[in-house]
């Protein structure tokens, strides 16, 4: 009889657990959408040149 309280503590354990985990990921999600909303409609914000004197990119001028 124990054994089977044990399993059912386990698997009402595992069952919130992955709730919480989709709960979690639902938030991450709608953080992530929110920042791509405000991030640069273009896509992927300024071109880079590469600097031949110093050899490091910068934004084109």
């Amino acid at each position: 009889m124990t054994e089977l309280i044990g399993a059912a503590a386990l698997a009402v354990g595992g069952y919130w657990i992955v709730q919480r985990i989709k709960r979690k990921m639902a938030n991450v999600e709608a953080q992530i959408s929110k920042a791509a909303a405000k991030a640069d409609p273009a896509g992927r914000g300024e071109k880079l040149v590469l600097d031949p004197v110093s050899g490091k990119y910068r934004p084109q001028s």
